[in-house]
């Protein structure tokens, strides 16, 4: 054999051999642009309690980890905006934190410090230049813009308080150049004894503001649950009231609605959640609804806790006392769905695709289940496992 064919024979085997060890090598991973969905889970083993925000591309990822996500304070709420991100740091901070969503990960672009203590509930946002945050202590709606993260004004709401300084602005909703606010007007934080408010800010009229008040319940709103107050598809709007969590015997937590036009609660619409029996569950009784979500045509989606389940006394972190209910507010009634009870540190909820989903901490699985809207069928455990309760399940537009 000539040295020419030696030498062919030779490179011919490199390139073989260089060729192999290239579809060996295994591939960069490469993070996905278009998660759809946005996750805070609590790690609250740890001390103190920690909270992380991430993405997950889809229910086929089959566990969320935080290595990719950002860490928080305790329980943050999130408001999503196209791609940006907003982390309220509800009664565990005062920075207001922006994120924008990029390659599956969260860069963070923008932050504002809020006053001392003032405990953010809800935000808005209206515009690129306009956005709402209601403080709750501090008795103000804070008018920032969102893109510079700056300061505009606020709007002061102190002069409607009842019992101290502060009416305690809570849940809100922007229509029609109106600012829906449910006011709590609580003094110690968990109870009130006034009837449930909502006051309405025109925001194209000088910002003048009509108040609203039932005394059929108490504490409009929920200062665990950002969707608490909501329009249907007709335009009118319903809210859920707490009415003292629990705390003050004879209130009756429910559903009020204010009709499309209308600036008084409708006198002939109260849902009674309190006293109504729903069967397959201890007690046939909720306290309230920690977290809910409406779907369409009257029905919505919700987190109860069910206080026969409670140790005494309550073990936020460890009861599971958090069922899954399907409710109709147009025909007043709840019920219950095949899901296991969860404790309070989780129990959110959101829709995606064709499912609700339920970030749920049980006893035989933590993270993502799922019910089926089309089939009423629900996951046999979680189809998406996480690092930490789940506390916010949001989806990206």
């Amino acid at each position: 054999m000539n040295k020419t064919k030696i030498t062919l024979i030779a490179l011919i085997a490199l390139i073989f051999c260089f060729t192999a060890c290239e579809e060996d090598e295994p591939e960069t991973p490469i993070i996905d642009e278009n998660h759809d969905i946005i996750l805070v889970t609590n790690i609250n083993s740890s001390s103190p309690a920690t909270a992380y925000i991430g993405t997950i591309k889809d229910l086929n990822v089959n566990e969320f980890e935080v290595s990719n996500a950002r860490q928080s304070t305790q329980t943050p709420f999130l408001v999503l905006d196209g791609d940006d991100v907003y982390a309220l740091p509800n009664q565990r901070g005062d920075v207001l934190k922006k994120y924008k969503r990029n390659n599956g990960l969260l860069d963070e672009v923008g932050s504002l410090s809020l006053p001392s203590g003032s405990i953010s509930i809800s935000m808005v946002v209206e515009s690129q230049d306009r956005a709402y945050v209601s403080l709750w202590v501090t008795g103000k709606i804070a008018v920032i813009n969102p893109t510079t993260m700056t300061l505009i004004e606020y709007i002061d709401l102190t002069s409607y308080a009842i019992g101290d300084a502060s009416p305690d602005p809570a849940n809100m909703v922007l229509r029609d150049g109106k600012l829906y606010v449910t006011c709590t007007q609580t003094s110690d934080g968990y109870t009130s004894a006034h009837p449930a408010q909502v006051l309405i800010i025109d925001l194209e009229n000088g910002n003048s503001i009509t108040s609203v008040t039932d005394s059929r319940t108490s504490w409009a709103g929920a200062i665990d649950d950002m969707h608490a107050m909501f329009f249907d598809e007709k335009g009118d709007l319903y809210m859920f009231c707490v009415a003292s969590y629990g705390f003050m015997p004879g209130q009756k937590c429910g559903f009020l609605r204010i009709k499309n036009g209308e600036t008084e609660f409708d006198p002939d619409y109260f849902f009674n959640v309190a006293d109504y029996n729903i069967s397959g569950i201890p007690g046939n009784k909720i306290d309230y609804f920690q977290h809910i979500y409406y779907h369409e045509n009257g029905t919505l989606f919700g987190a109860g806790n069910i206080y026969a389940l409670a140790s005494n006394p309550p073990d936020y972190v460890n009861d599971r006392t958090v069922g899954s209910f399907k409710v109709d507010i147009y025909n007043q009634t709840i019920t219950k769905l095949d899901l296991p009870y969860c404790n309070g540190y989780s129990a959110s909820l959101t829709k995606y695709e064709k499912n609700i989903l339920w970030g749920l901490s049980t006893e035989t699985g933590v993270g993502i289940y799922t019910y089926d809207l089309s089939t009423g069928t629900t996951s046999d455990g979680p189809v998406v496992t996480t690092q930490g309760d789940p506390s916010v399940i949001e989806i990206f537009d």
